[in-house]
């Protein structure tokens, strides 16, 4: 795979403190990283030091192999939405998106409306940001980053404030992004299954980076899949009251392969508890086939 992100040895030292040290990775084509490190752990400076929003004090930055401190336009190819989200709450959602944008060169209103809608959020555009709520000016924050052609995305704690509806919506709305790499931040792994990789932070400086397990497992086995309106909520379902071991992948949910039978017993018990399903079926060595004497299970997605 393509590289498109490489932090190589990056470190800011402000006012004899380091706020990053000494931090080494790469992302590739499509690859969706989290770090993960509890308050204080130096992650939230590290987006920004990505971002140029931090002074670099040693190391490199590279984008698709150029390096930030030769070709500074392509910081412009860095869309990054940091927690708390910060607006001018006398303006409207709209001239906030607009002003954000054109300082980077990147405002195009048919896809601004587009992200807007896509986020629930076309309705509200002419309200000032004042009058929107927490889980509101978390979705424009995420707007203002996804509604603009980049290479890197950065997302600092992503999922403060939203519900799981919304949670979907935005873990949907990157597997539209091709060509280019994600970044987001977190506390817990187990918030982040649709993950690739997992890079570890303590101290601000990098610990650890790993494969997520779950991805390495099910890529190299056979999995039975379920899709459905309520991922999470089915996942926990079979989690605590059946004790499967469940990966989610947008509004999949995987688990380890079972028979028809089997599966079948599932989605009886998945009809009792109201979870709305669209297929299910099971993936071997020729991929995903969806078992079509259980469509009596199934609903339309229209």
């Amino acid at each position: 795979m393509e590289t498109i992100l490489e932090v190589d040895n990056i470190s800011s030292f402000i006012k004899k403190k380091y706020l990053v040290k000494d931090v080494t990775f790469r992302l590739h084509t499509n690859e969706i990283a989290v770090i993960i490190g509890g308050e204080g752990s130096g992650k939230t400076s590290l987006c920004k030091l990505i971002a140029g929003a931090l002074p670099l004090s040693n190391g490199n930055i590279l984008i698709e192999g150029k390096n930030l401190r030769q070709y500074r336009a392509l910081q412009s190819e860095v869309s990054i939405a940091l927690h708390p989200p910060m607006f001018f709450k006398f303006q409207t959602v709209l001239k906030n998106i607009k002003y954000l944008l054109k300082l980077r060169g990147k405002y195009h209103l048919g896809k601004v409306i587009e992200t807007l809608k896509a986020f629930n959020m076309y309705d509200v555009m002419n309200n000032r940001v004042y009058s929107l709520t927490n889980s509101e000016k978390k979705k424009l924050s995420l707007v203002v980053a996804l509604a603009v052609d980049a290479k890197v995305y950065i997302f600092d704690e992503p999922f403060l404030d939203l519900n799981e509806e919304d949670r979907n919506l935005f873990i949907s709305y990157l597997k539209t992004k091709k060509d280019c790499a994600f970044l987001l931040t977190g506390t817990n792994t187990n918030d982040f299954d649709f993950a690739n990789t997992f890079i570890y932070m303590n101290n601000r400086e990098v610990t650890t980076i790993e494969a997520n397990e779950k991805w390495k497992n099910f890529n190299q086995k056979r999995y039975t899949f379920i899709v459905t309106k309520q991922p999470n909520y089915l996942g926990k379902l079979l989690k605590e009251e059946k004790g499967v071991e469940v990966l989610i992948e947008n509004q999949k949910v995987l688990i380890p392969k079972i028979s028809d039978n089997d599966l079948e017993e599932i989605l009886k018990f998945l009809k009792t508890k109201k979870v709305t399903i669209y297929s299910a079926g099971h993936k071997d060595k020729d991929g995903e086939k969806v078992v079509d004497k259980l469509s009596s299970y199934f609903k339309s997605e229209n």
